[in-house]
């Protein structure tokens, strides 16, 4: 029998899920599964035992919070699909506001109707077996997850920081332009799309394991204000753990 894989979207964008659709190989990956659910992807979606679940997005209400309890329960192995569900992602940034104040700006009158909750990563609302990091996650990271869990293979990380990334492009390294770049303390394997546009890294991919934020923050403040420093690092992985202080608010 083939293994049953079920995708679920949160509060998200659904970019990750528009990348899976959007691989080039998705045909030939999943010809060797059975999708059972997948509401961005198909009509006909159901409840069972799942092999692999994939969660894209961040719970911000009880009752996201329930379904990812729910998809834990039915599910032998739980993935974490892109930043939101890796970090808290964009909705992260809630916790860092006045949410009272914020509804009230953005529904009006209907803003105690709104429920918004204090925003987790995944990993601390349930047991996570991977995750696909990314705002969005790449196809081909996708693609290397689902191949290696059909082959038996255990799913291994990327360990290198988006700086090499930036290397094998032979980019010219924004921080010695002055430009604040969070490159060398976030896990690569992205292609460094953004700083090969002249665009910063913004650290969607989380902190890297074991790596340099103190020498980090001290380049950092040559460059860029605190203000500057705190909104790079809160934009996407704010409450990714080695993030969290800088996010917060404490330099």
């Amino acid at each position: 029998m083939r293994p049953k894989v079920a995708i679920f979207d949160l509060t998200d964008c659904e970019g990750c899920e528009v990348q899976i659709v959007n691989s080039k190989l998705i045909d030939k990956v999943l010809e060797g599964v059975e999708i059972v659910h997948f509401r961005l992807g198909q009509r006909v979606n159901r409840w069972e035992k799942f092999d692999v679940a994939f969660v894209e997005g961040a719970a911000i209400t009880s009752d996201e919070l329930e379904l990812v309890k729910k998809i834990r329960e039915h599910s032998k192995l739980v993935i974490a699909l892109g930043s939101c569900a890796c970090f808290g992602g964009i909705a992260a940034i809630n916790n860092f506001m006045d949410l009272d104040e914020a509804k009230r700006y953005v529904y009006g009158e209907n803003a105690d109707k709104i429920e918004v909750l204090y925003v987790k990563p995944l990993p601390e609302i349930i047991k996570v077996d991977f995750m696909i990091r990314g705002c969005p996650i790449t196809p081909e990271d996708f693609e290397r997850v689902v191949s290696d869990l059909l082959a038996g293979r255990i799913p291994r990380e990327h360990t290198r920081p988006v700086c090499i990334d930036c290397k094998s492009k032979e980019n010219i390294c924004l921080l010695l332009k002055g430009i604040p770049c969070a490159g060398p303390v976030t896990y690569g394997g992205c292609g460094a799309p953004c700083p090969s546009a002249g665009m910063p890294c913004d650290g969607c991919r989380g902190p890297l394991e074991e790596l340099q934020m103190s020498a980090e923050l001290e380049l950092l403040k040559k460059i860029a204000t605190k203000e500057d420093i705190v909104r790079l690092f809160r934009k996407y992985a704010p409450m990714a753990s080695m993030f969290k202080e800088v996010g917060g608010g404490k330099l």
